[in-house]
């Protein structure tokens, strides 16, 4: 199944360490501003979506230029640019998503990126928000999948449901059996990888998982 990549226009600093993220065959879309990083990475999306107030005006021309697909919606809607972005990735057919530029100096942008992860992985579409630093997914049960990293690789496991069920651990320094974490607690903050993948299942809820890259401070 096709990877579609969402660049969001949130703060982006390592374009070099983004443009080695994206694959030959990634169907890229971009929400508004997140247009200007994609010049910037190289790429010519297929699709712009948004209001379009953030997009440069050049970036823009030279976009449709080069035949790149625009969907503009008014200025005052109820939903992001990022939102939209994301549900005509799953009309288009994604069954995994990387979402690029959500991830920066606005709280409030940054939950809501997270946060809208959560229907979606009911329906079993993986969404991935990453950066050079950080990498998160959220994943509701029952569910098993690995976690990709390096050794040493800060991973913390946050319940987005009053309790989640049946996790097992495996290739982290606190190992867990069918154990429960309820939400409001930090028993699943700041774990370790031991390995460069570790494995998470769980029964039951719906579970944030956010890893930080060795050496992020």
């Amino acid at each position: 199944m096709r990877r579609f990549v969402i660049i969001a226009g949130g703060k982006m600093v390592d374009y070099q360490w983004h443009a080695k993220v994206l694959q030959p065959g990634d169907y890229i879309i971009c929400a508004d501003g997140g247009a200007n990083h994609a010049v910037k990475l190289g790429v010519v999306p297929h699709l712009v979506i948004g209001d379009m107030d953030s997009i440069d005006p050049r970036v823009e021309d030279s976009l449709r230029s080069k035949g790149c697909e625009f969907r503009a919606f008014p200025r005052e809607k109820d939903k992001t640019d990022t939102q939209l972005a994301l549900e005509e990735a799953v009309l288009r057919g994604a069954g995994e998503i990387l979402l690029l530029g959500a991830l920066g100096d606005r709280l409030d942008h940054t939950l809501a990126n997270i946060l809208l992860l959560i229907p979606w992985s009911s329906r079993g579409i993986r969404v991935r928000l990453v950066d050079e630093n950080h990498e998160a997914q959220v994943v509701t049960g029952p569910a098993s999948f690995a976690v990709m990293g390096e050794t040493g690789d800060t991973v913390s496991l946050l319940p987005l449901t009053p309790t989640v069920k049946g996790i097992d651990l495996e290739g982290f320094y606190y190992p867990l059996s069918k154990a429960t974490l309820r939400m409001g607690e930090t028993t699943g903050i700041s774990n370790e990888l031991v390995a460069p993948t570790g494995r998470i299942k769980l029964e039951t809820g719906t579970l944030l998982v956010a890893l930080t890259r060795k050496g992020t401070s």
